[in-house]
């Protein structure tokens, strides 16, 4: 994977003589993956010569001068599609692209992207583009193209915003700009994850989504000193919270981004510094043995990676049942295809304030049922009637309190429980009092004043925009234990793709016209496919795997349409490669030392496509699993006697 940075200034482009090294050009970045894909991030200012420089490649190209590429835009901010009107690429009939984007609640990402395009404000209207151009509406979650898996993550600003993870030929990057800590306080005192079993706050999921890549590209407008003299609420974080993220996540190189439009390059140089110095004095502090490498990026800076390399994620999969561009779209728009509208806001606010009437006002252009209540009873009597999806309150109001409200919302029924709060808090000591009252609040659900419109407009589409997630990991079986002694004891973990299974699974696929037959074994933390006709994985996590509810529930195990199944609608299975609709689990047992039988992994069809199964079908895959099951025997005490000898005698 090869990225070249052609913009890394934020808000606004600057030309200067003393940031030459680094640039002005607001943010665009190429990426060139394993395969070749190129994928663009963002289309600021810089998109103007990163396109003159495609079009100069396409036509001393050997083929035949058309291009294929992805474009992918964290948000509608201007310096970040400033460059879209001026990106000659999109000009060429010769070229194809897809577009991808946040989607908004009252209008498509085309519509939005469309508007610094109109006749008052371009000559060229969006079109009139001569390239083939198609767009999409993205929420969260992941899609596969060209062998590039992406995977998106909402980030706190001050209008809809995704950072994007991008995995190709075994290397990961992150690209992340345009964020501010979810807890303020963080940007000044920077970030430490709590190992108390507690509760994750979205500052974690927020490393979480970028653990372990090779390069994080992230927001690092400012300094702690900085944020705190007015920036508070604009949506940039510090050189302090990025190094400590950085670090948690054991990232391997970190590049600073979208630099401040008044820092001139020495000034950058000296929070290069500063950064690097953190992270030492961080490193030795927790004792920590590596640490990022760290530097700022700048215009024309081009960062290789080797040779294809084995994927880095503990127990990761590489999928050779890769979808048809068809299915992809079906796929893309069931993801995102979550239906808000008319959904029904109840903000706790003084209604005589100009806030209260001017975020009602906002909030029902994004065509949302908004209904303002002043007082406790008033709210708990709107909430029964009506059942809002989310409730902003301020932390103190007329008859009681915020805590007070949530719990008795939550104890009004299923609808309670799903409902989402946004409270915010006079102050930070205020807020603190309230989070030690009681957890009905989740941590990341308190704001401090002041907050904007715009950033508590943005924190609520967020919010609704995030469905509730369909995906149910099979819970850990009584026996495991000794489950996994009698995994060990049966040897098959070290025997990949034996005849005898070969065979079954070829004619599995075959007799049932599926696209996959996999035998497999559940270890601790992974699923191994022994066998396997039309899959070439190997390793799939635990969590992810259907196999493992073959496993928990100790019975066939039945998904006619995964999209259709809260179990696994939002499975990265499901949602990403390989895609999967449908799956039929058999259990396969193995007989320990201990005289028992335990089901230790499964005989399973998957396919891309839902289908049901009849009485028929379903008593030919029980006849052809016992036929299995004998096989697996077999096999498995040959095993016993050529590596594991003593074990079953």
């Amino acid at each position: 994977m090869k990225v070249r940075f052609w913009g890394c200034r934020g808000s606004i482009p600057r030309s200067r003589p003393d940031m030459l090294r680094y640039g002005g050009n607001t943010p665009c970045i190429e990426v060139t993956s394993y395969s070749g894909q190129i994928v663009v991030l963002d289309l600021g200012s810089g998109a103007f010569d990163l396109g003159v420089d495609l079009m100069k490649r396409a036509k001393e190209s050997d083929g035949d001068g058309k291009m294929n590429g992805t474009v992918l835009i964290t948000h509608t901010h201007w310096d970040h599609i400033q460059g879209f009107p001026f990106f000659a690429p999109l000009f060429n009939p010769g070229f194809t692209w897809n577009v991808y984007g946040p989607r908004g609640l009252a209008g498509s990402f085309e519509d939005t992207l469309s508007g610094q395009m109109k006749h008052d404000y371009f000559p060229v209207t969006i079109k009139q583009l001569g390239a083939r151009v198609t767009y999409h509406d993205l929420v969260e979650g992941s899609f596969q193209f060209e062998g590039v898996r992406v995977k998106t993550h909402y980030l706190n600003h001050t209008v809809l915003t995704l950072g994007y993870k991008l995995e190709s030929g075994g290397i990961s990057i992150a690209y992340i700009t345009d964020h501010e800590p979810f807890d303020h306080r963080l940007a000044v005192e920077g970030y430490e994850r709590n190992d108390d079993g507690s509760a994750k706050s979205e500052d974690d999921r927020h490393v979480d989504f970028f653990a372990g890549v090779h390069l994080l590209i992230h927001d690092c407008q400012y300094t702690a000193r900085e944020y705190g003299q007015g920036k508070t609420g604009w949506g940039h974080s510090t050189v302090e919270y990025v190094v400590d993220v950085a670090l948690a996540a054991s990232v391997k190189q970190l590049a600073l981004f979208h630099h401040d439009p008044n820092r001139t390059d020495d000034q950058v140089d000296e929070i290069v510094r500063y950064a690097k110095e953190r992270a030492a004095q961080l490193a030795t502090q927790k004792g920590l043995l590596e640490v990022p490498e760290i530097w700022a990026a700048a215009e024309g800076t081009d960062v290789s990676f080797g040779e294809k390399a084995n994927f880095v994620r503990k127990n990761s999969v590489e999928v050779g049942m890769h979808p048809s561009e068809d299915l992809l779209a079906k796929q893309l728009a069931q993801r995102k295809d979550v239906n808000i509208e008319g959904k029904i806001v109840l903000l706790g606010l003084d209604y005589n304030t100009r806030f209260a009437s001017d975020l009602q006002e906002d909030l029902q252009k994004d065509k949302l049922t908004v209904r303002v209540c002043e007082n406790v009873d008033s709210i708990l009597e709107a909430c029964s009637q009506s059942k809002p999806s989310l409730v902003v309150l301020k932390q103190a109001i007329s008859g009681g309190n915020a805590v007070d409200i949530c719990f008795k919302i939550r104890g009004m029924g299923e609808w309670g429980k799903e409902t989402t709060f946004l409270v915010v808090a006079k102050n930070q000591d205020d807020m603190e009092m309230g989070r030690a009252e009681s957890d009905v609040i989740p941590k990341e659900s308190w704001l401090v004043e002041p907050v904007s419109i715009s950033y508590i407009r943005t924190r609520i589409r967020m919010s609704l925009l995030r469905a509730p997630c369909k995906w149910v990991r099979a819970s850990i079986p009584a026996n495991e234990e000794a489950r996994l002694t009698a995994l060990k004891e049966s040897c098959m973990m070290d025997v990949n793709q034996p005849d005898g299974l070969k065979r079954i699974t070829r004619v599995a696929r075959q007799l049932f016209d599926v696209g996959a037959a996999c035998f497999t074994l559940l270890a601790k933390d992974y699923v191994k496919l022994i066998s396997a006709e039309g899959l070439d994985c190997i390793n799939i996590p635990r969590d992810e795997a259907m196999c493992a509810h073959v496993v928990s529930d100790q019975d066939f195990t039945l998904v006619a349409d995964a999209l259709k199944d809260d179990r696994f609608a939002d499975s990265p299975l499901v949602q990403g490669a390989p895609y999967l609709r449908f799956y039929a689990g058999m259990p396969i047992w193995s007989k320990a030392k201990d005289g028992q039988s335990y089901i230790i992994g499964s005989f399973c069809l998957m396919d891309q496509k839902p289908r049901e199964f009849d009485t028929k079908q379903l008593r030919t895959l029980q006849d052809l699993a016992s036929l299995a099951r004998e096989e697996f025997g077999a096999i498995s005490a040959e095993a016993q006697k050529a590596s594991c000898l003593g074990v079953g005698s």
